[in-house]
């Protein structure tokens, strides 16, 4: 039995997933970017120290931290906050360590014949997995310069398991990954209508991002990480495109189009780079059709070529 702050956290994991795995009740929309971007300063507004202050009060006003007592002093205000932060730490990577069981269970049901895996459940793989990869060098970093961390979440949250994320850590994070996508696409036209000339019948291999440019493009709108060389980029890219091919396929045996929330769907979309602030959500779910109708009846060989050629086109 998870305690009641371990379910604060799992909201939070979830939220910056974006995935619906909790009941109503424990609805990891509460945590939604949108729902908190506009109370969560930036980075440009104020110094380091200030925004990581009003993450961890913003935090506090949620319930995700306590509180100090009113009467605390200004010492005993910054050690409540180091002693509360140290528990939000342990307790997310504690329920990593849970959530790992979980997982196991289910891909022991498949393998033994049972129930096939739900698209919830592959993602909640996929989300383990990028949490496991990040939780021993985040241990090690808050054993030793735990102080850290906050600022780690602003200038490199890629590092940061989704268990150990504040909800204004994970808003401005959402945010910056909007703001890049839409950065990337403004100026990416004639970039992806470069590298489209490489396609052939309607798939384009992921060689034709070397050398070009186009890789910190497809990351930008894929709202991957951009750093590192072309090699690192295009892994990243390929990996992400392989995801998305699991998650077509039981989008499509699940029938959940027409089921999926609008929030869900606006996720969606954005794991397939659109840029969807300015479409309805008819438009939206219109651009999730199409989607799945051009993937449908894509062989598994050609589903990364596939996808990064709808990539270039993203029309509805």
């Amino acid at each position: 039995m998870l305690s009641r702050h371990s379910v604060r956290v799992q909201r939070i994991c979830l939220s910056s997933a974006k995935l619906s795995l909790t009941p109503s009740n424990l609805s990891a929309t509460r945590y939604n970017s949108s729902n908190h971007s506009k109370h969560v300063p930036t980075t440009s507004a104020v110094g380091v120290k200030e925004l990581v202050q009003r993450d961890i009060r913003h935090a506090e006003r949620l319930g995700v931290l306590e509180p100090a007592p009113a009467d605390s002093t200004g010492f005993r205000k910054v050690l409540h906050s180091a002693i509360q932060l140290g528990k939000f730490y342990f307790r997310g990577a504690k329920l990593i360590y849970t959530r790992g069981k979980e997982v196991n269970a289910i891909k022991a049901r498949v393998r033994a014949g049972g129930l096939p895996m739900t698209r919830q459940e592959s993602r909640l793989i996929n989300l383990q997995r990028r949490d496991v990869t990040k939780l021993i060098p985040f241990l090690v970093m808050a054993i030793v310069v735990e102080e850290l961390i906050p600022v780690v979440a602003i200038y490199a949250p890629f590092m940061l398991p989704s268990t150990c994320i504040l909800p204004g850590q994970l808003a401005r994070i959402e945010e910056k990954k909007n703001l890049k996508a839409i950065a990337s696409a403004s100026g990416a036209q004639d970039i992806l209508a470069k590298i489209r000339k490489s396609a052939v019948d309607g798939t384009l291999p992921i060689s034709a991002l070397k050398g070009t440019g186009s890789a910190v493009v497809v990351c930008g709108l894929l709202r991957l990480p951009t750093f590192g060389n072309d090699l690192l980029r295009t892994w990243r890219i390929r990996r992400h495109l392989d995801f998305l091919q699991t998650d077509d396929r039981m989008l499509i045996q699940e029938k959940e189009e027409d089921s999926l929330s609008d929030h869900d769907v606006a996720q969606a979309l954005e794991e397939r780079g659109f840029i969807i602030q300015k479409l309805s959500v008819k438009s939206q779910r219109a651009r999730l059709k199409w989607w799945l109708d051009s993937v449908q009846d894509t062989p598994n060989n050609s589903g990364t070529t596939r996808r990064l050629f709808l990539l270039t086109e993203q029309k509805p």
